[in-house]
């Protein structure tokens, strides 16, 4: 009969069995619970990040928008610079229309400062002016015509 193995190192290699074991059955429990990415979820998001980049290009063709870009580094030379930035997360719904809130700043190096707020559908072909002073929603010609934004730089 052959010599048999010390029981010191039966312990050892029962417990390094044990140990493995112990960590196989670990790393597939993580494995399952682990957050999984969804495919639809990615989708979604990809999709949501186009229309917001189409509702801000769409904001900042505006011709005066331009003119106020164009003023603000002209005036401020190049120290500050004209933005426009979502100034809330969840999308409004005006007359069963959903809209993206943005708003035009002027990014200056101490501070931003709110020059107009806009709501702009995702596909960038609607936008409105949601005039905080009046709490009224007014459509571009309305706004056009009784606030005169380009005076806002052809007075400076």
């Amino acid at each position: 009969m052959p010599p048999r193995a010390s029981s010191s190192k039966t312990a050892i290699i029962a417990g390094t069995l044990a140990g493995l074991l112990a960590a196989a059955l670990g790393a597939t429990y993580v494995y399952q619970h682990a957050p999984q990415e969804h495919p639809a979820a990615a989708a979604a998001e990809k999709v949501a990040a186009r229309q917001e980049e189409q509702a801000v290009t769409a904001l900042m063709a505006l011709p005066e928008l331009k003119a106020w870009a164009a003023h603000i580094e002209k005036v401020s030379e190049g120290r500050a610079h004209g933005a426009v930035m979502l100034t809330a997360p969840e999308q409004r719904v005006v007359e069963g229309q959903s809209y993206y809130q943005l708003s035009f700043f002027e990014n200056t190096p101490e501070a931003a400062h709110l020059w107009e707020s806009f709501l702009v559908t995702p596909d960038g072909k609607h936008i409105l002016v949601d005039d905080t002073a009046s709490d009224e929603v007014l459509s571009l010609e309305r706004w056009r015509k009784e606030s005169a934004p380009m005076d806002r730089v052809a007075i400076q």
